[in-house]
């Protein structure tokens, strides 16, 4: 019977490449025919929506667009708001070696500085640089080597060691579809002009062989109402949404990772019963993608020899992605915005639009520094009448350290930053406090190297050497020695050594400490 190698099948997800480029886009932005002219821009922003992410060879295609968002006073004789919103499609080719068809991939995408060019009255160029990054992922079927079988009296070695097993992923999109009512005390929606949603209180828990994910989606809608005074009005809605997904085998030990993108909505006013635009329609696009790790023990054979046959072992090395931490905390950027002179009293908020970004990571003695800073756009009701409604745009910089044990400079950190609360209050006129509540999530991988015993073949024993060696042996332990070492080197096992020397495996050997080591007949 010849040699054979028992294995333990495991899977494992590594990466296998990542990249992150900058890009721009540049567009002219034509006023629809059905819009007044445009007078002055009060603001200008936009969301990044990834739809698509193909791999190939060597290569991966993000595919998506930028939603682009106008509100300006129009040069009408009423100096009325209004808004242009546009989509602008994009598709970027990123180089990524390695990286073969059919592989998963994930993309995000974050809009690092948008501006403006007012052309004429009825045309604006806008630049934006987007920010893309997309990670491929290799789902590896490994083998692991945790016994020997073939010959007689075969001495083995094992040793005991944790690999974060890969269970799966699953992706889903689902649509969340929802009617709203206006509240009493609002007119009836005669233009809506922004919908801003974003989603917040996302969790999940594991119930019966799927993850169970839970979240809400927070609208703000500014509008004009249907009265007589055209007036601008904002309001607040909320939906909930629970989804089932399925993952093969998950429990409630499995390390889950649940990502969450909106990539597209719609929110349109309908008629209710009377014929009234009172109700909105809200319609929101989500793609969750779920993984699953768990850390599985396995007993791996680490070497190999027979008192009476030579056995001869192939090792190799191999790495897998190893999860160090998988850390949240939460920052709280609070600061006062000051009107500058040039900038109208404030009469009436009607919404501040915060989005944060991050600018720079750092690792240093087992802390992450993150930085970044909260762009607020306030939307208000002046008191100036020739500037009835006004924007104000104020960064507010924060730098957050959080505390990672075993965070070390070469060990690969994922960062993201979201706005989970943002609420303000009005001082005076020309002062208003904001407080946002910032989720930093930051997990942390590592490259762990595990050596493994890939082939053991038999060879032929060295009787001669065996037969030279004396009857009985007096050893001397050296620093580092173990039974194993010494019984290996005098073709004998460890069993013996225990036994002639009244040892029990438990007991520490000692540098010159003194062993009894009788030859074993061949």
């Amino acid at each position: 019977m010849s040699l054979e190698l028992l294995k333990q099948a495991f899977r494992v997800n590594n990466l296998l490449g990542e990249d992150t480029i900058d890009n721009v886009i540049e567009n002219d932005i034509i006023v629809p025919d059905v819009k007044p002219d445009i007078a002055k821009i009060l603001l200008l922003d936009g969301d990044v929506f990834v739809t698509g992410c193909d791999t190939g060879t060597d290569r991966a295609v993000v595919s998506g667009c930028l939603l682009v968002k106008i509100l300006y006073i129009s040069a009408d004789e009423n100096r009325s708001v209004k808004s242009i919103i546009t989509n602008i499609p994009f598709s970027y080719t990123m180089d990524i070696p390695g990286v073969r068809s059919g592989v998963k991939s994930r993309a995000k995408g974050t809009i690092e500085h948008i501006d403006y060019t007012l052309l004429n009255e009825r045309k604006v160029n806008i630049k934006a640089i987007l920010s893309i990054n997309c990670r491929v992922l290799d789902e590896i079927d490994r083998e692991i080597a945790s016994g020997v079988t073939g010959v007689e009296d075969i001495q083995v070695l094992k040793n005991d060691i944790d690999i974060n097993t890969y269970l799966g992923s699953n992706k889903v999109n689902f649509i969340i579809k929802e009617d709203m009512e206006l509240p009493s005390t609002k007119p009836t929606i005669g233009e809506i002009l922004r919908n801003d949603l974003k989603l917040s209180g996302k969790d999940f828990k594991i119930a019966d062989g799927n993850v169970v994910v839970k979240g809400d989606i927070n609208i703000a809608t500014l509008y004009i109402a249907d009265d007589e005074t055209r007036s601008m009005q904002y309001m607040e809605n909320e939906l909930s949404f629970t989804q089932f997904i399925e993952l093969e085998g998950v429990r409630e030990d499995t390390d889950v990772n649940v990502d969450f993108d909106l990539i597209d909505y719609k929110v349109e006013p309908f008629e209710d019963s009377d014929g009234e635009s009172r109700n909105l329609r809200a319609e929101a696009t989500i793609n969750i993608y779920v993984t699953g790790l768990y850390k599985k023990s396995f007993e791996v054979l680490t070497d190999a020899y027979s008192p009476k046959t030579r056995i001869i072992l192939e090792k190799q090395q191999f790495s897998i992605d190893e999860t160090v931490s998988d850390n949240r905390s939460q920052l709280i950027v609070k600061d006062t915005l000051n009107f500058e002179d040039f900038n109208p009293d404030v009469r009436e908020i009607f919404n501040v639009l915060s989005k944060c970004n991050v600018s720079d990571t750092q690792i240093e003695d087992e802390k992450l520094t993150v930085e970044g800073s909260v762009l607020n756009n306030v939307i208000y009701l002046s008191s100036d009448e020739e500037q009835p409604v006004f924007c104000y745009s104020k960064e507010i910089p924060f730098k957050h350290v959080v505390d990672i044990k075993g965070l070390a400079s070469d060990m690969k950190v994922d960062t993201s930053v979201e706005m989970e609360h943002c609420n303000y209050s009005m001082l005076s006129t020309d002062q208003i406090e904001v407080r946002c509540a910032i989720g930093v999530n930051a997990r942390v991988e590592t490259i762990k190297v595990i050596p493994v015993i890939n082939k053991a073949t038999e060879g032929t024993l060295d009787e001669a050497k065996i037969i030279s060696m004396p009857s009985v042996v007096i050893y001397i332990v050296q620093p580092g020695d173990s039974l194993w070492k010494i019984a290996k080197k005098y073709s004998t096992t460890v069993d013996n050594l225990l036994m002639v020397n009244n040892l029990n495996e438990k007991d520490i050997l000692m540098p010159g400490q003194q062993l009894l080591i009788l030859k074993r007949a061949i």
